[in-house]
């Protein structure tokens, strides 16, 4: 029961969120505390892969909190380590499984990049792997967990890979 409600939640936090595109702009800031990451995972990980896509490329990376504060992907390296070595075994499995979930999600961002590129649209070519490098950079920061930090390495580099490849 309470993952269905998880769920329930979630999607009616992804429907509200429309993927950021009708974002309150009277300044207030309330939505700067919604993590800006959770739309497309939530897509993601209810396998809609066209709108997860869709909202990752519309996502603003560098605007507020990527995760949930109580999620395992916002804790620091020095925050990880304080825990307790049965809470750190603990949180190292939603850790891994959520870092599974967003570089899949990734990964079909660069096939969708990729595939425009292939059809001989660059510029939308050029959207997709430029999400990718921001997500990246948004990751790899010092402030973030280091498995994280990798993951946003990779996503930068695979980016700037694809990027030469349609001239940036």
């Amino acid at each position: 029961m309470k993952a269905t409600s998880i769920t329930a939640i979630l999607a009616i936090l992804l429907l509200l969120t429309a993927c950021g595109r009708r974002a309150d702009r009277s300044g207030s800031t309330a939505s700067a505390a919604v993590p800006i990451a959770q739309p497309a995972m939530t897509a993601w990980q209810q396998g809609d892969k066209a709108t997860a896509i869709s909202c990752f490329v519309e996502t603003d990376w560098s605007s507020g909190p990527l995760f949930a504060p109580n999620s395992t992907l916002s804790l620091s390296e020095d925050q990880f380590k304080a825990l307790s070595n049965a809470d750190r075994q603990a949180q190292s499995g939603e850790m891994m499984s959520q870092l599974n979930s967003l570089k899949k999600l990734a990964a079909a961002v660069a096939q969708a990049g990729r595939d425009a590129a292939s059809k001989g649209d660059t510029a939308q070519a050029r959207k997709y792997f430029n999400s990718l490098k921001q997500c990246g950079t948004a990751l790899d920061n010092a402030d973030r967990l280091r498995m994280v930090q990798l993951v946003g390495q990779a996503l930068k580099k695979m980016a700037d890979a694809e990027l030469a490849k349609v001239g940036q």
